[in-house]
């Protein structure tokens, strides 16, 4: 039991022992004065236990869709997809619905359209709150030989959307995105990892903020 609880359970068993000396005593009034405390106090001990207790998000998380052609490593970027939604959606604020449940609700040949109505629909069919989905369709690293030190050049293209039914918000990205590292940086750090990373957490973020919520601190 909390401390509030268990403080004001002692109370409310003082208050009702004060209330049976008094009606003993036939003191009338102030019975019905203490009877009124009484009640008062058992309804906020009732609803003590649910205050501050908000429930969690649910979040249908879709699996990636990698196009393995154009993409060397898919498996690892399988990987480093899940771990971020994990690290990113955390029990109790979120909660990851089962793979299974959100599986069944999508076409054999893969989710064809990130538009707002397709992930609202999966919200409904999911009864989740938040529908997040990714596409990466290349990664392609090249060496920059006209620097003075060897550089490497990363693309990565995709897609990603989010549609947050809480909020309203619907996030769209198409991706391209484009970065240059000396190479000898690389040796030590998986940069394509890092890189994929930082946008994605960014992707996440954008889908979750309360737009509304921001203009009222404004």
């Amino acid at each position: 039991m909390l401390a509030g609880g268990w403080l004001g359970w002692r109370a409310g068993l003082r208050l009702q022992r004060l209330w049976q000396e008094m009606s003993e005593r036939g003191e009338d009034e102030m019975k019905k004065v203490y009877s009124f405390i009484l009640m008062a106090l058992a309804v906020l001990l009732l609803s003590a236990p649910l205050a501050g207790v908000a429930e969690a998000a649910r979040v249908a998380v879709l699996p990636i869709q990698i196009d393995e052609k154009n993409v060397a490593r898919a498996a690892d970027f399988n990987g480093y997809y899940w771990d971020i939604m994990i690290d990113n959606l955390k029990y109790p604020e979120y909660e990851l619905m089962d793979d299974e449940k959100v599986a069944n609700v999508l076409p054999e040949e893969g989710l064809q359209s990130y538009a707002q109505p397709v992930l609202a629909d999966i919200c409904e069919k999911t009864d989740a709150e938040i529908v997040i989905v990714m596409r990466l369709d290349k990664v392609e690293e090249n060496p920059l030989t006209f620097r003075r030190e060897p550089y490497l050049e990363c693309i990565m293209m995709g897609e990603f959307a989010g549609y947050n039914r809480l909020t309203g918000r619907y996030y769209h990205k198409k991706m391209y995105i484009k970065e240059e590292i000396e190479e000898v940086l690389t040796i030590k750090n998986d940069w394509q990892q890092d890189m994929f990373a930082s946008n994605l957490k960014r992707y996440i973020h954008r889908t979750l903020i309360d737009d509304n919520k921001n203009k009222k601190k404004k």
